[in-house]
Parts: structure tokens; sequence; C-alpha cells
């Protein structure tokens, strides 16, 4: 824990410094880390972020370059300074995938398909987490109970309707009640909402610890319809076990959901600081690994070298290669993704021009793709 508060605070000050800061060149060719660049992600009371900037801290110090971090609660938040090309980096959510399919918060007239890339795919434990001493153990108990639904976070309120599915209710089985995903925990302890989900390592829930008693939602891995009923909600996760988490005893596991949580900048960015990036993050690697309970996952072995919904930058992928990580069939798979991107970015504005804006613009663009999109092979 001391050295996830050592990053925290070398971190956050750039984070503060970020929004006055001139517009980056995402274009800029480099030799090495970039002398200067900015990321964005989660608030500074998770997980995410405590990874995000053990790693930063870890480049600042070997290298002399200066990292921003800013942090945001919200899909679009934490999309748009890449946009606006206040970043360059971001450790996402789904997001990455709804802003490459214009879909939940992007189908909007102001973004629809982004051209985003992944630069760097380490993965996560998440989990639902409540109070110890209820009735609440798995998530068939949360019939009629209060669930939290994420303020502007499509991809945490897919992770709980996944949940749901699970335990086969849906979102008219409980009580939905409306909180940001920093708010999760003080609602939790004030009685608020009944759970809460977020990455299982974040600082803010053992500061909930300390205040009250709590447990994790039970998985079991092997019930296998159960299982496939969450895949089909969100395919990405896979059930696993987690350790060292709040409210475990030494030694005790739960089952959660693990996913990658990448880091992904927009396809303009330079094959240079792309490669340079995803450089830093293996070099450095052996200085950070211990720094949170998940930055282990951040090295060649444990990443995820297969592209799934959103095509790999140009500069990872010739990172991946040089060392061995980049097969043919990833390699037809990331080109099948782009061309799937260009069709939907091509669409969007032909799409837009028969639209009803007034009306619900991620149905209509779901449907209109199935018949107007070519779709992956």
């Amino acid at each position: 824990m001391k050295k996830i508060a050592k990053a925290l605070a070398s971190i956050l000050a750039g984070a503060l410094l970020l929004s006055g800061c001139a517009k980056l060149d995402l274009g800029e060719e480099v030799n090495a880390f970039p002398d200067f660049t900015a990321w964005t992600t989660y608030g500074t009371g998770t997980a995410t972020y405590a990874d995000l900037a053990a790693a930063a801290n870890t480049i600042s110090n070997d290298t002399g370059a200066q990292i921003r971090i800013l942090t945001s609660d919200t899909a679009v938040g934490r999309l748009s300074p890449l946009r606006n090309k206040q970043a360059v980096m971001s450790r996402t959510g789904d997001e990455y995938m709804y802003s490459f399919n214009g879909d939940e918060d992007f189908s909007h007239p102001d973004w629809g398909p982004q051209d985003v890339r992944v630069a760097w795919t380490p993965t996560a434990p998440h989990a639902l987490m409540t109070r110890a001493n209820t009735e609440i153990t798995t998530p068939m108990d949360l019939k009629g109970k209060r669930v939290p639904r994420i303020t502007a976070n499509p991809s945490v309120n897919n992770k709980i309707s996944a949940y749901l599915a699970y335990a086969g209710l849906t979102w008219d089985d409980v009580r939905p009640v409306n909180v940001a995903y920093s708010e999760q925990p003080a609602a939790l302890q004030n009685g608020k909402i009944d759970v809460l989900y977020q990455q299982v390592y974040g600082s803010s829930l053992f500061e909930l610890e300390s205040a009250v008693q709590v447990q994790w939602l039970e998985l079991d891995p092997d019930a296998t319809d159960r299982v496939e009923a969450l895949q089909r909600v969100s395919p990405a996760v896979e059930v696993g076990p987690f350790e060292g988490a709040p409210g475990q005893a030494d030694g005790e596991s739960d089952n959660g959901f693990v996913y990658p949580l990448p880091i992904v900048t927009y396809a303009e960015t330079s094959d240079s600081i792309a490669y340079y990036t995803a450089k830093a993050f293996q070099d450095e690697y052996p200085q950070f690994a211990d720094a949170t309970a998940t930055t282990k996952n951040w090295d060649l072995e444990h990443i995820v070298t297969m592209p799934v919904q959103v095509p790999f930058h140009p500069g990872t992928v010739k990172f991946l290669e040089e060392n061995g990580k980049w097969s043919q069939e990833a390699q037809e798979r990331n080109e099948a993704l782009i061309a799937y991107g260009e069709r939907m970015r091509a669409a969007w504005p032909e799409f837009l021009e028969q639209a009803d804006t007034d009306g619900d613009l991620k149905e209509q663009w779901r449907e209109w793709k199935k018949d107007h999109v070519q779709p992956l092979p």
C-alpha cells in the first residue's frame, strides 16, 4: 500500500495541471518515450487509477518524462481529452468498444464510431460487494434490492447487467439507484445501495472496509448455464478467482469478473508514440509489477495479445511482433476490425441524415447497422 500511495501522490499533481495544457501532437515522431504525455482513466480512489499511476510513476522516474493523468467517472469524460488532443492514452472500461462501434453513450451526433486503437491490454478482476451479515450472498439474492446504475458509464452498467443475467434477473427485478462510479463506496456505507461494482483492489474499498464489514457476492465458475447467460450480455468477461481484496481473510479467495482494461489511443497517434509506450510498460514492468495487486498482469506474459472487438495500434503490433507475441491469426483479425471500423465511420453520416435525432439513437443505430454495414466475418 505504501508503493500505491507514493505513486498516487507523485502523479496527482500532474492531473490537477492538465486542464490548462495545450493540445498535444499525437502525430509526433519520437525515438524514445515522449518527454511529455497525458493519460486519462477512472477516479483516484479506484484500483484502475492506482495501476496506471504506478506505471506512470515508474516510467517518469526512470526516463524523466512528464506524465499527467486526468480522471473521470464517465466514459465520455475519459475519451473526450483524447479526441480533443489534451491526452494521448486512456485506460478505459468498455467504452473503448462502445466508442469504436458508436454504441451506448457514443450513439450521439457529436460522436458516432471513433477510430480508436488498443495500445496495451492488462486485465483486472471486478466484482459485486455488499455489506457483511446481510441476506445478499449470491447474485440470485439481488431481486428487489437497491442496485447502482452508474451515471454515464455503460461499461459498468453492462457488467452489472451480466451479474443479473447470471442470476436470471433483469433491471426490472431490482431497484436501480443512479450514482456516480466513485460515489459507490459512500453510498454502500450510508445504506443508499445494497451492492457496489468496482475493481476489487481500489483504495476506496479498503477505506470502506475499515468502516464497515464487507463481503463479495459468490459466483460459481462451474455453473455453466449461468456463466453462459452472463457472457451473452458481456462476451469479454471470464469468471475467475481473486484474493487479497477488502473483506477477505488471508488466503481466502472469491470469484469475480476478469477482463481487459486496456490502454487505448486514436489511430492518428504516431506509430512511434504507441511503440515506445508499449515498450515502456514492458521495460519498466519489473519496477512496478508489485506496486498493486494487479500490476503483475501488465507484462507480455499476461496481457491479451489477440484483438477481439477493437484493433491494435500499428505501433503496438510492431512491438508485439518483435517479441514473438503476434500471430497470423491476430493480424487477420486486426485487419478485419480495421475494415469494419472504416465501414461504420463511412456509414455514420448517412445514418444521421435519416435518423430521428429526438428518438433513441442507440437502438436506431444498432438496427441500421444490421442492414447497412457489412458485419465482421
